[in-house]
């Protein structure tokens, strides 16, 4: 089987500060560096350094940012045969502020990211997909693009692993198309219509969130864990306690592994396992992907909080 990443691709430029500044302050910076970002190349990259079978959709500019991103995600050992090169638009853009505490703030200018159609994926996909593959979504790319995407794994029996990040309106309108839902505490909350969840309220709303169509929902809490549920029943995983650096691109760390470990066939708890302690190693270092293990890492990392 396979992962299908079909997803953006951007630039990350991170800039450390004391603290973020207020409307109309200027603060001076630490440290500025230039990483490979994109919830989709982050999750994809993820997941190929585990050995995960990883191939990725989406598009670049033709740049100098865009040869460098497709170089990493090369580098990592994801198949990037499939991205699309847009000679008219520049690859996507992350601007990251990133605090004392490792905490961050990103704007995110879409780019080739936003030229990503409908069309493209009823395309580019079925040529990709066999029968069990997961095709791994977020929503850096046009709404209508992720909602195809949906439509065609359902279409090739294909299983779809969806991370609701960034939050858009009419996300809860797919839920019945996607089978594995992947959310933090806000977004659970968001598609809910509620406040963010806590450690307490996360069972509830796994749950809620499961009565609404997914097969799987996977609740990641940042240093709280996560809680994995399935018609049968609901774990929570707690995180290891680990000195944070820089949480930028944790969250796709964990995405990643999740993936990978479904891919092999672990069952979901122990694929969440997994993933937690994928994201809790992520947190440890700067940069989205510079962050990310490799398996050999993930693997001691495990032996040392276990």
């Amino acid at each position: 089987m396979a992962i299908i990443a079909v997803g953006s691709i951007n630039t990350d430029l991170v800039v450390r500060v004391e603290s973020f500044p207020i409307p109309g302050e200027t603060v001076y910076g630490d440290e500025f560096a230039t990483y490979a970002g994109g919830k989709g190349a982050n999750q994809a990259a993820a997941a190929a350094r585990l050995n995960g079978n990883v191939k990725m959709i989406g598009a670049v500019g033709d740049d100098a940012n865009s040869s460098e991103r497709l170089a990493d995600l090369k580098d990592a050992g994801v198949d990037i045969s499939p991205v699309m090169i847009r000679s008219q638009s520049p690859g996507g853009v992350a601007l990251i502020q990133v605090d004392a505490s490792g905490q961050n703030q990103i704007v995110i200018v879409p780019g080739a990211n936003g030229t990503v159609s409908p069309d493209d994926v009823r395309h580019e996909l079925p040529d990709l997909l066999s029968a069990g593959d997961l095709v791994l979504l977020q929503f850096e790319l046009p709404f209508e693009t992720v909602k195809q995407s949906l439509e065609q794994c359902r279409s090739h029996s294909a299983r779809s692993i969806v991370n609701t990040a960034p939050y858009v309106t009419g996300t809860a309108d797919l839920l019945n198309l996607i089978d594995i839902l992947v959310v933090n505490e806000i977004e659970a909350g968001q598609l809910l219509g509620i406040k963010p969840v806590s450690l307490d309220q996360a069972e509830d709303a796994a749950r809620d969130l499961l009565a609404r169509g997914p097969e799987v929902v996977f609740v990641t809490l940042g240093g709280d864990g996560a809680v994995i549920c399935d018609a049968d029943s609901c774990e929570h995983i707690p995180a290891p306690d680990v000195d944070v650096v820089d949480t930028t691109g944790a969250g796709d760390a964990t995405v990643g592994a999740f993936a990978m470990a479904l891919d092999e066939g672990q069952d979901v708890a122990s694929a969440a396992r997994i993933a937690v302690m994928t994201g809790s190693f992520a947190v440890q270092r700067p940069g989205a992907q510079p962050s990310q293990p490799t398996r050999a890492e993930l693997d001691a990392f495990v032996a040392k909080h276990s």
